[in-house]
């Protein structure tokens, strides 16, 4: 294969792609749709895409293998979450390239996914390689506000689309670059912590803002919510997490992994403890998690209103019960008055896939060829992508970048500037389309 001619050639999908803007909301994800089924017109892929609601496009293409395995879904969200552009230095969907990057709303989060999956497909197609497993790509409207019009939507109305599908292959993971250690670190991840929407409803009299008394709705809702943050659930380190963080600690320099190799036992060192949980990502790893992210109250600055909202972005650790976290919240807010509600159910199976699979060892070492020396280790996701939808339906779901990027790169994603290398682009097409090769040429 022509692997420069190729880098180029995803460089440029991507610059055109980025140049869309499908923000979520509204979305608008049938405009990704129809230039992805344009690429893959000239190349004589055939591609079907459906709206599950006007202007929520949701497209699906096939390179189809002899069957004797089961196929890899390529699936990524077109849709990107709002760029303001007032703290850009660039126009997010300019599609300008400056100082060796690409910049725009989805350079990572998740666009450039996408086109590697896309530009594998026409490359493999191209070389008109037989293969073993079918190569589905997937691009679906709506991830960034829960994938109701699209992953979610296909499990529900297009399960046809899964057919015959073993394994799904989603964002994130990735090499972080040696700065200091003894070498670079890469993630594949495995797992996700379910998402557990949940919403405190405080209800008292309504009154006069002129006077306030100290039963109002809102005062009973601030204080309950006080009394939710200041409590702390135990951690819990889950045995991939365990690996993952052993893994880390023996490429950290000079005393920066000591107590990694058994995290159980160094958290019961106060000051370790202290240390470790003051990392907000790493903490997060180890708890179910409770962010208040609405507020909602009074219609009307002088009007104390009867009942107070506030909504909770909880994340659940992988064995944590849905029923037991309520039963724990309201103990934790101790006020009868407070009324605490499970918005959605979480997914029915575990949001989680072993690290013994053949695509798992694949994605190893397609690292391993991208970043010679790089440590690999399994990762839980704090956010979640649409692999969950897909482990609903049954498949083995991975998140998987052959990116290298460092801190700067990931503070700009759903940032400012969101931007990804021009050589990350290069070098990540061909690692990318050499590992679909070792999992599905015949």
């Amino acid at each position: 294969m022509n692997w420069h001619a190729l880098g180029e050639e995803t460089v440029d999908l991507l610059r055109r792609y980025l140049m869309l803007d499908t923000t979520n909301p509204p979305g608008n994800e049938t405009t990704g749709a129809r230039f992805l089924e344009e690429v893959l017109r000239r190349d004589s892929i055939a591609s079907e895409t459906v709206e599950s609601a006007p202007g929520r496009g949701n497209l699906v293409a096939r390179l189809r293998g002899d069957g004797s395995l089961g196929g890899i879904v390529l699936h990524h969200h077109i849709d990107v979450v709002y760029a303001d552009r007032r703290y850009w230095s660039v126009d997010p969907f300019g599609g300008e390239i400056r100082d060796g990057f690409l910049y725009g709303r989805g350079a990572i989060d998740m666009k450039s996914t996408g086109i590697l999956h896309l530009a594998g497909m026409l490359a493999i197609r191209r070389a008109k390689v037989p293969l073993k497993r079918d190569l589905i790509l997937l691009a679906t409207a709506d991830e960034e506000a829960g994938s109701r019009f699209g992953a979610q939507w296909v499990a529900d109305q297009r399960r046809d689309w899964l057919a015959g599908a073993e394994y799904a292959l989603s964002e994130l993971g990735g090499i972080y670059p040696a700065s200091g250690e003894r070498g670079p670190f890469g993630s594949i991840v495995t797992s996700e912590k379910t998402g557990l929407p949940l919403r405190l409803t405080a209800r008292s009299e309504p009154g006069h803002g002129s006077m306030p008394w100290p039963d109002t709705a809102p005062n009973r809702l601030i204080r309950a919510l006080g009394r939710l943050l200041a409590a702390e659930r135990p951690p819990r380190v889950l045995p991939e997490i365990q690996e993952y963080f052993a893994r880390l600690g023996s490429i950290l320099a000079a005393e920066a992994g000591r107590g990694y190799d058994d995290l159980e036992r160094s958290l019961r060192d106060p000051e370790f403890r202290r240390t470790f949980l003051a990392n907000r990502q790493q903490a997060a790893m180890l708890r179910t998690t409770f962010a208040v992210t609405m507020l909602k109250g009074s219609e009307k600055r002088n009007v104390i209103p009867p009942e107070a909202t506030a909504d909770i972005d909880c994340r659940m650790l992988r064995g944590d019960d849905p029923q037991e976290i309520v039963t724990w919240i309201r103990a934790a807010i101790a006020d009868e008055r407070v009324e605490v509600s499970l918005l959605n159910p979480p997914p029915k199976i575990p949001n989680s896939s072993p690290p013994d699979t053949e695509l798992y060892k694949a994605l190893g070492e397609a690292l391993r060829r991208r970043a010679p020396g790089v440590v690999v280790a399994p990762d839980i996701l704090v956010g979640f992508t649409d692999n969950w939808v897909f482990r609903n339906c049954g498949l083995h779901g991975y998140g998987f970048s052959p990116f290298i990027l460092g801190d700067d790169e990931w503070r700009r994603v759903h940032g400012n500037d969101e931007r990804i290398s021009l050589e990350n682009l290069r070098e990540g097409v061909r690692c990318h389309t050499e590992m679909l090769l070792e999992m599905a040429a015949a």
